[in-house]
């Protein structure tokens, strides 16, 4: 860190200068001084300033000149701005110290710019008189209010446009009245104007704030979104000079050179908004000068926070952050960077559904509404002492009632968040009657620990409760099968096969692909021959990996050999694939986050329901099956089927390769295990279920042989409720 230094300045004020431009003093000398790290720190305001306080006169009805002379043959020299401070602050006297600052009083008048026209004078022998006799001549004239006109000259042969300084009025009042009901009484620092020489060379123009006097604001914030927007869409700086609680005054960069931009904004009496107090909202200033400048500001966060809320009002979703820069480039001019933009993102948001700390604050509020507004929804929450947060765990009402009507086959999974805050969400899902994702609950946990897989499963099973038949499926993590043993002791516990056949791959350094699809062949067998088959291949070619996979057990992968229905389910990709469909929430807080699972899931409900409804009135399956089913009638006609009892519906069926297979209708069994395991009817068992119409076996009907969890009306009572979002705090 650089060590700060103190400058002295030493300045008489209220004299002013001769004719022959010597300076008369009125006061003695006062002296003031600051501490900073370089001289280029100190600027023409701190300077003024400093002055006004030192002399304690009112900076709205006065306006100083500032001056200072290195030596009596030189003519002095003015202070209008930073540069000609730090000019004055590394000149030196003859005797090597700073000079005196000179300070005069114009008691609120200015200096106007006023072109006249000097006469070039001629000598009686031809030669031209000096310049500087002319020039003296005409200030005079000026002195003299104009007394003499100067075509009125002796030997007038030309004219030259000189320009001179006037005093002229102070064009704006800076005394702004304050109504003492409403507003705060403090003294405000105001618009300091400086002596400088205004050239109108650009046409005055709009700031484009849309800031109208007495409008309020929330916060300042607010009022610096505005501006800060408006800066880069029409090309001006800003400077502060105060900001402060009550109050912030803004001025344009470029107000040395003549700009009365100002802006002045304070809090109301007993009151958190804040009110403009003053708006001057015209620059007179040069476009081109701010866009050559050095110090042009980057866009910040808030501004790209700015533009989203313009293009994406209420709406978590928006663009990526490559995207959004584009947008930000091309609307305001202004290069963003990634970062930047992304916090931009995160900004907005936040000021859709609050800042993260006031939102975690709601929670309980939110999980109230959201039980409200879908009847039958369970939710609960577990502190770390009195105020952190731990746990979560929400199952909708819908998902619970819907879930009735499925097979029973849960599949768990979690994945981690990416926010500040960390943590892991965890998904449990299942399959509905067409084979599509299907919601069961979902949660937010600190790790995946034995503590809290068993917390998650707990609250799972007060509303999914232990019925027979129930299996899970999920990776081979140690602590999820620890956790189902515990909670759920009648159910089973099934290892997802692409997630092992990941593990078994990874020691491989050949042929792993092929690897992977061979193990998947051997779980994907139905019986146990045709398990042995495979898996006795696998073995000649991968003896390594057979000895891991008989280590984790054939009962825990290999579909013949599991002793429960789980149907087609044997991964667990149907809650990854809802984490993937979460994947850009998961980058959002934790209220945020739930609104937008919570609203995809109503969409994915609404879709289905209205599928389901709008099936045939012939269709008694759900599409999926039948078009398996359709798919399976032209092998099917083509096989020979013997009857060997027509009254418990037993039959033998040759394929085509002369293989015999028995088909019990009665019992809904193959010896092939297909109809067994997915509860469809295999090629099979469609060769013969159709010639059935009369008789005692007249309710026999390939449909009939499906599995109830299939049929169109379990289909439509899965999402026959609908899932309401939960309403803005607004409301």
């Amino acid at each position: 860190m650089k060590k700060k230094i103190h400058t002295k300045v030493h300045f008489d004020f209220g004299g002013y200068y001769s004719e022959v431009n010597e300076w008369i003093g009125k006061n003695s000398l006062y002296a003031i001084s600051f501490k900073t790290s370089s001289l280029g720190k100190i600027t023409y305001l701190m300077l003024v300033d400093k002055i006004m306080k030192k002399v304690a006169i009112d900076e709205a009805s006065l306006k100083l000149k500032l001056s200072y002379n290195l030596s009596k043959v030189r003519r002095e020299t003015y202070i209008v701005d930073d540069e000609d401070v730090f000019i004055f602050l590394t000149e030196s006297d003859e005797e090597s110290r700073i000079p005196v600052l000179h300070v005069e009083e114009l008691n609120g008048i200015g200096v106007e710019r006023v072109e006249i026209s000097v006469p070039e004078r001629q000598s009686s022998v031809g030669v031209n008189v000096r310049e500087d006799d002319v020039l003296n001549e005409v200030c005079e004239m000026v002195h003299d209010g104009y007394e003499n006109d100067v075509n009125d000259c002796e030997n007038v042969v030309g004219m030259e446009i000189v320009a001179v300084q006037r005093p002229m009025e102070r064009p704006v009042n800076f005394d702004e009245e304050e109504d003492e009901d409403v507003r705060i009484d403090y003294d405000d620092i105001h618009d300091i104007p400086r002596s400088v020489e205004v050239t109108p060379h650009v046409k005055e123009w709009d700031d484009g704030t849309c800031i109208e006097i007495d409008q309020e604001f929330c916060s300042r914030e607010a009022v610096w979104e505005l501006v800060n927007k408006a800066a880069k869409q029409e090309v001006f700086g800003v400077n502060t000079i105060k900001s402060e609680p009550l109050r912030l005054m803004l001025r344009c960069r470029q107000a040395s050179k003549g700009c009365t931009w100002y802006l002045r904004v304070a809090r109301t009496k007993k009151s958190h908004f804040s009110s403009v107090r003053v708006h001057r909202k015209v620059h007179t200033c040069s476009r081109s000068v701010e866009t050559t400048s050095n110090n042009i500001q980057r866009g910040a966060p808030r501004l790209i926070a700015s533009v989203l809320h313009c293009d994406y009002p209420g709406n978590l979703e928006t663009p990526t952050p490559i995207n959004i820069m584009s947008i930000v480039r091309g609307r305001l001019g202004v290069h963003c960077s990634y970062s930047t933009v992304l916090r931009g993102k995160m900004l907005h948001v936040s000021d859709v559904r609050g800042t993260p700390e006031r939102r975690n604050t709601m929670l309980f509020s939110y999980l109230y509404m959201l039980e409200k507004v879908n009847p039958g929804t369970v939710t609960s929450v577990e502190l770390e002492g009195e105020k952190k947060f731990k746990y979560l765990f929400i199952a909708l009402g819908a998902c619970i009632e819907g879930f009735r009507e499925m097979r029973k086959v849960i599949v768990v999974d979690a994945t981690h968040l990416k926010t500040v805050y960390g943590g892991m969400l965890v998904i449990a899902t299942t399959q509905d009657p067409n084979h599509h994702h299907y919601p069961l609950a979902f949660g937010i946990i600190d790790s995946e620990k034995d503590v809290s897989w068993i917390w998650f499963l707990e609250k799972l099973k007060t509303v999914y409760p232990n019925v027979p038949g129930l299996v899970f499926i999920s990776d081979r993590h140690q602590n999820i099968k620890k956790a189902v043993k515990m909670v759920y002791l009648n159910a089973l516990h099934a290892s997802c096969i692409w997630h092992l056949s990941q593990n078994m791959r990874l020691p491989l350094k050949i042929n792993k692909d092929g690897a992977a699809d061979k193990f998947r062949d051997c779980a994907h067998a139905y019986t146990e021959s045709e398990f042995n088959k495979e898996f006795g291949h696998f073995t000649s070619i991968w003896p390594k990996d057979a000895d891991f996979l008989e280590k984790v057990g054939f009962e825990k992968w290999s579909r013949c050999h599991f002793k429960r229905d789980k149907y087609n389910i044997d991964t667990s990709n149907y809650a990854e694939s809802i984490n993937g469909v979460f994947r850009k929430a998961r980058k959002y807080h934790l209220l945020p986050m739930i609104d937008v699972m919570i609203s995809k899931f109503s969409e994915c409900f609404n879709v289905h329901r209205q599928d389901s409804c709008f099936c045939s009135i012939t269709s008694q399956v759900v599409p999926t099956v039948e078009n398996i089913l359709h798919l399976r009638c032209p092998v099917a006609a083509k096989l020979t089927v013997i009857e060997l009892n027509s009254y418990n519906q037993e039959y033998n069926v040759i394929n085509l390769n002369s293989v015999s297979f028995l088909v019990d209708l009665k019992m809904k069994s193959v010896s092939c295990k297909r109809f067994d395991i997915d509860k469809i009817p295999c090629v099979h068992g469609r060769s013969k279920a159709p010639r059935h119409k009369e008789g005692r076996n007249a309710n026999t009907t390939i449909y009939g042989l499906c599995s109830v969890y299939y049929v169109i009306e379990s289909w439509a009572l899965a999402y026959y409720r609908t899932l309401y979002i939960v309403p803005h705090e607004s409301d």
